[in-house]
């Protein structure tokens, strides 16, 4: 079973070296993960692994800078999805159809990335989580007890779409 962590273009210095520590790779241990893939941005200088802890706990780890990674195949072959609170990341995980913990960068825009992770967690669609709690959210396990996201529905688009070409005919 393997875990995937994305942070998207920018860096997240802060999840990134909170995957470094012992309690975050334990947590996965215990949790049964065996692999974990990293996309770290530009947080690469704060990645430091695979690391003497996780050879130890027998965890598989790659890194993948932003430039060469194919997110969408990391995630559909992800148990776990473990990203930043980026609206597009959370949205291609949740459309993945993989559990899905949110880690929101608060130093990003006025914090709205806390606000969406904070909404679609009451939704019962993501777990939101922070830096510090990262690990205990894995270990406790809400991630497995998740709603599936709803498809989304094209129709209302084309209807607009297919109203206003009939109003610039008329």
């Amino acid at each position: 079973m393997s875990v995937f962590v994305t942070v998207g273009s920018t860096g997240f210095d802060e999840l990134i070296s909170v995957l470094n520590t012992r309690e975050f790779l334990q947590s996965l241990r215990t949790r049964g993960f065996r692999g974990l893939v990293v996309q770290y941005g530009a947080s690469g200088d704060q990645f430091r692994l695979p690391n003497e802890i996780s050879e130890e706990l027998g965890i598989a780890v790659t890194g993948l800078d932003y430039a060469a990674t194919g997110t969408q195949q990391h995630m559909d072959g992800a148990e776990l999805v473990i990203t930043h609170g980026g609206a597009g990341s959370i949205l291609d995980a949740l459309r993945a159809r993989r559990p899905v913990i949110v880690v929101a960068n608060r130093r990003l825009m006025a914090d709205h990335q806390c606000e969406v992770a904070e909404e679609l967690g009451r939704a019962g669609y993501v777990v939101a989580a922070s830096s510090d709690t990262l690990a205990r959210a894995v270990v406790d396990g809400g991630f497995l007890r998740l709603s599936s996201f709803p498809n989304a529905d094209p129709r209302p688009v084309g209807e607009i779409v297919d109203e206003e070409a009939l109003l610039a005919l008329v």
